[in-house]
């Protein structure tokens, strides 16, 4: 079955020890697994002399804790990425509008736009502010769909979805030909 104990590196029982284990294991020629203390592990880990002048590799940028996000690596799961958007930055976003339509000057002009944008001690970058003084067609096609509902984020979903009330039981779990009893306690 087995090749027998491996001598060198491991050390049975002795005398009547050896005897009374060869009769109660299953196979009694199999190895106690009991290692040779001279012999393990020498030199014992964390005493090579070569131990004191390790230096781990570093790769750049593989090993750059600080730029090197886990979740930048992470191939397996698609984390979330945080953003978040303050009344300031979507009273900027109403004013001078996106990358797709700009409504932002060209020039010096245009800086002194984004300046005062930028800008949070400005009490005309405050949304209720803005949204006074912005054109109704602006907020109407960029706040509002065309319902003039609060647009919901498209999720990744490009057909169109209906919704509909479902008409529901009295338990509103199986219908009345399912085969299971559903009984109503009143």
């Amino acid at each position: 079955m087995s090749g027998g104990p491996v001598p060198k590196y491991t050390q049975g029982s002795r005398g009547i020890w050896e005897k009374i284990r060869q009769l109660l294991v299953i196979v009694p020629n199999r190895s106690t697994g009991n290692p040779v203390i001279p012999l393990y592990r020498s030199p014992p880990p964390g005493q090579s002399p070569n131990g004191k002048y390790y230096e781990d590799p570093h790769s750049i940028p593989a090993g750059d804790i600080v730029e090197n996000t886990y979740f930048n690596r992470d191939s397996r799961r698609n984390y979330p990425q945080l953003s978040s958007f303050d009344q300031f930055k979507i009273s900027g976003l109403l004013k001078i509008g996106n990358s797709v339509e700009p409504r932002v000057s060209i020039g010096e002009k245009g800086l002194k736009e984004l300046a005062l944008v930028q800008d949070p001690s400005n009490r005309e970058n405050y949304l209720s502010n803005s949204l006074k003084t912005i054109n109704q067609g602006i907020i109407d096609k960029q706040v509002l769909g065309d319902n003039g509902v609060i647009v919901a984020p498209s999720l990744g979903i490009t057909q169109k979805r209906s919704v509909h009330l479902v008409n529901q039981d009295e338990h509103g779990m199986y219908p009345e030909n399912y085969p299971v009893r559903i009984f109503n306690y009143r």
